[in-house]
């Protein structure tokens, strides 16, 4: 109440008296009451200005917040962090302000608002807002490669690398992984795990919606009891301003004597401002004299250099007549050295023409058993190969015709529980599921059977991606990885020559594996890294150049005694009611593996994970 007096009675100070506004009692109750209704009428808009002002503040943190959470390769030849705003000139100027005592990685921030796409290249960070939708596509496509983070807001999921969404009071984001390597940029962990899905975005803003409804009507219920009070309190309040106006001019008096205490103290501070001057010329002169002495030492301290460079002249040149002796010295030694090995190397000389001699009559000999061995391992690696493929086909066949009876066995099994379950106990309703479990095991035996029988015969291999198949692996296992909250790791895979499904099976059986095979009370960690390797050889497979993968994960290891037993075919290492599963995966990758001219191995220790290795030859 005192600052709204203060504004409607106004007191003018002066030198030379006080002048106190006066209004007639009945124009300032006028007044007054147009201001408190006047209030009340204004009360909603002045709401709706805060709740924007917070919105622009949360934006502008929200972008600079983004920013520090992507890691740029070039980051260090950085000598500003430019930020290029498409958008209104109040979204710029919001952000500039934010901006003002913010540092992203120890970078000053400037931040610019452009139209056009020209200069894009220029900026480290692009805000777009819906407004400039037209031109996402374009400005996507000059970011790739050229280290640019685009952020928008209020634009489709997953349509930018980046995109805000304002929900619940507050903005939420969701990332696309893919735009973010195209642009050669990393996002950190932080960014990635409180990104948000469209269906968490569509329950937000349903409950916001239900909140807000709520609020409206509470807020309305508020305004009329603030009214209602406020009129009943305007009587009162008139009868304290009478009471002030009072007290005022009763102050008038004080405050004269003040201002010519005041005028007093001011001829007093103006006798010690002329005292303070004069010491300041006295510093001054005393400066001078320190200059000047400064100077003379400088001088001294010159002529002392000019003597320190003669002497490093007169240093060098003994130094160099110096070298040139011991380098006349060294080459009379050489001389003498030469003169004995040629004495010896033509002794060695000799011995190697009756060596090479005894070694040709040797060569010619193993040349020939060579070849007759030769033709001999052709003969057997086209034996191996003819039955190889009888094999195959044998597994392909029997595990197809063994459906039709399991399928047989497993629908009379369905017509038995269905028609006479009633007339069976319950030891004999028990066997009847024992025989239902034991064909569904027999069916899935088979079908992995069949699938391992398969492997390997398509021979047309292609140029596959492994981060697009990376990214498109852990989409469909997102219901296993949220489960167990599994994190699935993976950076600098290469694109490789093969067969894209049989390279997906490898990768996902190697994943559920690790996924499966934890300790209880465990989060699954999976790391899947790649490297080029050169291994020696001979023949024709000196020097091969292969990609080795490795998928490392923390899960219960593999025991020691049975470590040569992990790839044969049906062999479970666990009871079922421990871990599920047929057996076969490894089996499955090491034959997709061979199929592409690979190996497979792996490392392990009990309790502490295991690290499955495979390589696949660049030359494929």
């Amino acid at each position: 109440m005192k600052s709204l007096v203060d504004h409607i009675l106004p007191v003018k100070v002066s030198s030379d008296n006080l002048i106190l506004s006066k209004f007639s009692l009945y124009n300032f109750n006028i007044t007054l009451l147009i201001v408190v209704l006047f209030s009340c009428l204004t009360f909603g808009q002045n709401v709706k200005s805060t709740i924007q002002q917070s919105k622009d503040s949360q934006r502008s943190s929200m972008i600079l917040n983004l920013s520090e959470q992507v890691k740029w390769p070039n980051i260090d030849n950085f000598t500003t962090f430019n930020i290029g705003v498409l958008a209104t000139s109040n979204i710029a100027n919001n952000l500039l302000k934010t901006s003002a005592n913010r540092r992203i990685y120890n970078k000053l921030i400037d931040v610019k608002k452009i139209n056009e796409l020209e200069n894009v290249l220029s900026y480290h960070v692009l805000y777009v807002s819906a407004t400039y939708e037209y031109l996402l596509k374009d400005i996507l496509t000059k970011a790739e490669g050229n280290n640019i983070l685009v952020i928008t807001e209020g634009y489709p999921v997953n349509s930018a690398m980046i995109n805000m969404v304002y929900v619940e009071d507050s903005y939420s984001y969701n990332i696309n992984r893919m735009h973010f390597r195209k642009a050669n940029l990393t996002l950190s962990r932080t960014l990635a795990s409180y990104a948000v899905t469209p269906k968490e975005i569509d329950d937000n803003l349903f409950k916001k919606t239900e909140e807000k409804l709520s609020i409206v009507s509470k807020e309305n219920d508020k305004q009329k009891e603030i009214i209602k009070n406020q009129i009943k309190t305007i009587g009162t309040q008139i009868d304290y301003l009478n009471e002030k106006n009072e007290a005022l001019i009763e102050k008038e008096d004080s405050i004269t004597s003040l201002f010519l205490e005041g005028e007093q103290m001011s001829k007093r501070i103006t006798e010690k401002i002329n005292k303070e001057r004069l010491n300041e010329q006295k510093i001054a002169e005393q400066i001078n004299q320190i200059k000047f002495q400064n100077d003379k030492i400088n001088a001294i301290n010159k002529k002392i250099e000019d003597q320190q460079k003669i002497l490093k002249v007169q240093t060098q040149n003994i130094y160099e007549k110096t070298t040139i002796l011991e380098n006349k010295n060294i080459i009379i030694d050489t001389q003498r050295k030469y003169n004995t090995i040629l004495s010896i190397l033509s002794t060695l000389l000799f011995i190697a023409c009756v060596s090479l001699l005894i070694a040709y009559t040797n060569i010619k000999k193993l040349t020939y058993c060579l070849k007759s061995q030769h033709k001999e391992i052709n003969k057997q690696s086209k034996q191996l190969n003819s039955k190889n493929k009888e094999l195959e086909q044998f597994a392909y066949i029997t595990s197809h015709d063994l459906q039709e009876p399991l399928n047989t066995i497993s629908s009379f099994i369905d017509i038995l529980k269905e028609e006479y379950a009633s007339k069976f106990d319950e030891e004999g309703k028990q066997m009847m599921g024992f025989v239902k479990e034991g064909s569904v095991r027999m069916k899935k035996l088979i079908d992995a059977l069949l699938q391992y029988s398969r492997l390997g015969r398509n021979n047309i291999y292609a140029n596959v991606d492994c981060l697009t198949l990376m990214d498109a692996l852990t989409l469909d296992l997102q219901s296993v990885i949220k489960s167990t909250n599994a994190e699935i790791t993976y950076e600098n895979l290469p694109t490789i020559r093969g067969n894209e499904v049989e390279l997906r099976l490898l990768f996902q059986n190697l994943i559920t594996n690790g996924i499966k095979f934890r300790a209880l009370n465990t989060t699954p960690k999976i790391l899947i890294t790649c490297k080029k390797v050169v291994e020696e050889g001979e023949g024709l497979n000196n020097n091969q150049t292969n990609w080795v993968f490795a998928v490392k994960d923390n899960g219960i290891g593999i025991a020691e005694e049975y470590q040569n037993k992990v790839f044969a075919i049906f062999q479970r290492l666990h009871s079922r009611l421990d871990y599920e599963g047929s057996g076969i995966g490894l089996a499955h990758c090491k034959k997709i593996v061979e199929a592409h001219s690979g190996k497979i191995w792996f490392t392990s220790q009990k309790n502490e994970g295991t690290i499955f290795y495979f390589s696949i030859p660049t030359n494929i």
